[in-house]
């Protein structure tokens, strides 16, 4: 479900800044052709590209991936300018912080792992920068943890999910 609404958010944040798919491109030095893929759902972005789209656009991952429910314009952009400076979002505290969002939670490895019905060895690969969770598995584990995507990506330094989310 949460990967079905992030290629129609992602075209419509797009749209609304008034970029062509060859200028986005361009920008976030990514091929054309995957910002078209993206935007149809025929590929997901791992976590980086996430942040990198969310940053530049000022856009809440949380609000990308549909893991909140289509708020007022004020809410789904991070600032009311976009701080794109060009740089790369670099997503490698995800790691660290999928460590941190367990250890709050006072659960174990293979509890957490039970509840989000993933293999421990996948969330031991998340927690150790081996792996990268697709956009519906980065939605339940915001879910289960209630943390916002954007704290998990390094987009934002709060932790804590204003929201309670609810699966639909």
């Amino acid at each position: 479900m949460f990967s079905e609404v992030f290629p129609s958010r992602l075209k419509e944040m797009r749209k609304s800044h008034g970029f062509t798919q060859m200028e986005v491109a361009h920008e976030l030095k990514i091929h054309h052709v995957n910002i078209s893929h993206y935007e149809t759902g025929a590929r997901e972005p791992d976590v980086e590209t996430l942040a990198q789209f969310a940053d530049f656009y000022g856009a809440s991952a949380d609000w990308l991936i549909g893991v909140r429910p289509l708020p007022s314009k004020h809410e789904y952009f991070l600032s009311p300018e976009s701080n794109w400076d060009g740089v790369k979002v670099r997503s490698n505290d995800f790691p660290a912080k999928m460590k941190t969002a367990r250890a709050s939670k006072e659960i174990s490895q293979a509890k957490a792992a039970k509840e989000l019905k993933i293999p421990q060895s996948t969330l031991a690969k998340y927690e150790l920068g081996q792996l990268q969770p697709s956009l519906e598995t980065l939605a339940n584990i915001t879910m289960f943890y209630n943390v916002t995507a954007d704290w998990l990506l390094g987009l934002s330094d709060t932790p804590a999910s204003p929201l309670t989310y609810k699966a639909s």
